[in-house]
């Protein structure tokens, strides 16, 4: 990866669709894109679990399979 890609890795800028709003952190940055870029209706999401996606995002795993840390 080069130096221009890593900074752009690491950047807490929202690249979805174009949005471009800045966060102070990465959790900050993921809560945004999931509240606003990425659609909760339950026959939305159904339909595209019926397509069986290529991929899922961690963040959606997480929220059904938490596990606490001690």
């Amino acid at each position: 990866m080069t130096g221009i890609a890593a900074a752009s890795f690491f950047s807490n800028s929202c690249r979805f669709g174009g949005c471009g709003l800045q966060f102070e952190s990465l959790a900050e940055l993921i809560v945004h894109i999931e509240d606003n870029h990425i659609d909760t209706d339950p026959r939305v999401l159904e339909k595209q679990e019926q397509q069986q996606p290529t991929y899922l995002a961690l963040s959606y795993i997480n929220r059904r399979f938490s596990i606490k840390i001690l």
